[in-house]
C-alpha cells in the first residue's frame, strides 16, 4: 500500500535529508561519505537562510520520509517604467526517489512550486528539463518559447 504523499515546506531538522535529495538528483558517483554529506548539508542551510525568500523549497514526505523536493528560485529584473518590481522565477532540481515515481508526486511537488509563484505574482516561471520530464511540466501549464534562448559559457 502507497503511503499518503504530504507536501510542504522542509522543517529544519530535515535539512540532512534534504541534502541527500540533493545528491541523488546529481547523480554522485560514489556517494560522499556521511562527513561529507553533512557538511553539504550545512552549506546548503546557510544558502538557504541567505537567500531567504528569493529561494522557495517543497518536499514531499511519506511515512515520515522525504521522498521529493522541488525548488523555485527568484529572481529580481531590471525594472520597467510600468512595472518597477519584476521578478522571475525558475524551477530547479525537482527529484522523486525513484521508487515513488510514477505515484503523482512530481506533479504535487509542482502544483505547489507553481502555486507559490502564483501567489507572489511571478508571471513567467522556467525550468530546465530532461527530455522525459518535459510532459509532466506541459501538464503543469509549461510550454517551449522559441525566443528563450541559452548561452553556455565556452570551455577554457
Amino acid at each position: 500500500m502507497t503511503k499518503p504523499v504530504e507536501v510542504r515546506a522542509p522543517r529544519s531538522d530535515e535539512l540532512r535529508a534534504l541534502a541527500r535529495l540533493k545528491i541523488e538528483w546529481a547523480g554522485i558517483d560514489p556517494a560522499p561519505d556521511k562527513a561529507a554529506e553533512w557538511a553539504y548539508a550545512d552549506d546548503l542551510a546557510v544558502w538557504m537562510d541567505r537567500m531567504g525568500d528569493r529561494v522557495v523549497c517543497r518536499v514531499a514526505v511519506a511515512g515520515g520520509e522525504l521522498i521529493g523536493m522541488a525548488w523555485l528560485v527568484v529572481f529580481e529584473r531590471v525594472p520597467d517604467f510600468l512595472d518597477r518590481k519584476r521578478r522571475t522565477g525558475d524551477v530547479q532540481s525537482v527529484y522523486v526517489v525513484p521508487t515513488r515515481r510514477g505515484h503523482g508526486v512530481a506533479q504535487l511537488l509542482i502544483g505547489a512550486i507553481c502555486a507559490e509563484a502564483d501567489r507572489r505574482g511571478i508571471p513567467p516561471t522556467t525550468v530546465r528539463s530532461s527530455a522525459p520530464g518535459v510532459p509532466l511540466y506541459e501538464d503543469a501549464g509549461f510550454t517551449s518559447a522559441p525566443t528563450l534562448l541559452d548561452r553556455q559559457a565556452p570551455t577554457p
